[in-house]
């Protein structure tokens, strides 16, 4: 499937007004990563909004996510554009970073910019969860 960006996920009316889901924004451009992560995040219940683009996750942000899953290495560019700029901001985020990225150098760069976790690929599941799971509680 080509790389594109999918239309935000609207939360449903017949929640009957509850607690408002936390929100979750998922930028990955691997269709089976990103199709899987977005069922396995929906029933887990977050709102999930999804990019498979840097320019789609930049225009996403407007939506101040309670967490990011962020790949880095996408069709239009280097995911670290996108924490670069979550980082500068003054909105309090989890950030999960997962890369197939080997590299040392790139490595320590997306290190210095404070994830609060970097998952390299093929995930652990469970890891991720693990992360995330402070930003639903907050």
């Amino acid at each position: 499937m080509e790389a594109q960006d999918i239309p935000a996920e609207q939360p449903s009316s017949a929640d009957g007004g509850g607690p408002a889901k936390p929100r979750l924004l998922l930028i990955e451009d691997d269709w089976r990563t990103h199709s899987a992560l977005r069922k396995i995040f929906t029933k887990l219940g977050w709102e999930v909004h999804s990019a498979m683009t840097v320019s789609g996750g930049l225009a996403l942000l407007q939506l101040r996510p309670d967490a990011i899953v962020l790949d880095m290495m996408l069709p239009d560019g280097d995911g670290i554009t996108l924490l670069r700029k979550v980082r500068s901001e003054d909105h309090p985020v989890t950030i999960a970073v997962t890369t197939g990225i080997e590299d040392s150098t790139r490595l320590d760069e997306i290190r210095s910019l404070v994830p609060d976790g970097l998952f390299r690929k093929p995930l652990e599941l469970n890891e991720l969860l693990r992360v995330l799971d402070a930003a639903r509680h907050t």
